[in-house]
């Protein structure tokens, strides 16, 4: 049996009875980037400053730098599953810019994901009573290593040239309004912005943007399916 995209509704094509796999999807694409927001507003240092800095905030706050890294995991688990059934929809409609979209954003998060997570690293260091300067030392040794900067730097441009090629995928498919499709365009390039001058709102900001594109596309992706026909 093979899969093939189908533009029109035929006999083929899946229910148009939302199911359950649909639903969840949905709820994923649009909670995930909405949890990666509520992270970076809960941590409690500004993303531009010196790691003494970045220490000291976590020590004072490690409640909240806890709550953070809770959050980004949550988010993480239940997006990318969103994204497959979103990537599934736009490349129905546009299939080299959505499969290109949805691989870039979706390896990104993966990149991001193996690298050490200097948060977690500084909560267990004040859990056994290592010295910030210690701590700070650590960071500054692990953020040198190669194997850290490249999968940072590839989350970085593979982030944002996925979320420009999935909006474009949509607009062209028109599977979301065009306003939607635009803010998730503008999202991750807005979220490099915010990152790296340290604004906490203005990242935020970029990632309601994507998760009310991400929620366009699941309600179209709830009430239409993927668009894909089963042939025999």
């Amino acid at each position: 049996m093979t899969t093939t995209p189908a533009r029109t509704p035929t006999a083929a094509t899946e229910s148009a009875t939302p199911g359950t796999a649909r639903l969840l999807a949905a709820i994923g694409a649009t909670l995930g980037p909405l949890m990666f927001a509520a992270a970076g507003l809960v941590a409690p240092y500004d993303t531009d400053a010196a790691g003494k800095e970045i220490a000291r905030d976590i020590a004072a706050h490690q409640g909240a730098t806890e709550l953070s890294v809770w959050l980004w995991a949550v988010g993480t688990v239940l997006f990318l599953p969103g994204l497959v059934g979103v990537a599934l929809l736009a490349v129905s409609r546009s299939a080299r810019l959505g499969l290109w979209g949805a691989a870039l954003f979706g390896t990104g998060l993966i990149a991001i994901g193996t690298t050490p997570n200097l948060d977690v690293v500084a909560l267990g260091g004040f859990a056994k009573g290592v010295s910030q300067d210690s701590l700070v030392r650590v960071a500054d040794g692990v953020n040198a290593l190669a194997v850290v900067n490249g999968p940072i730097l590839y989350f970085v441009v593979a982030h944002v040239l996925g979320a420009i090629l999935l909006g474009v995928a949509l607009l062209r498919g028109r599977v979301v309004p065009a306003w939607a499709a635009w803010l998730l365009i503008l999202s991750m390039p807005l979220n490099v912005v915010g990152y790296v001058i340290g604004v906490a709102p203005l990242t935020a900001l970029s990632f309601v943007m994507a998760a009310v594109a991400f929620a366009c596309a699941g309600l179209a992706l709830v009430r239409q399916g993927t668009g894909w026909a089963r042939t025999a």
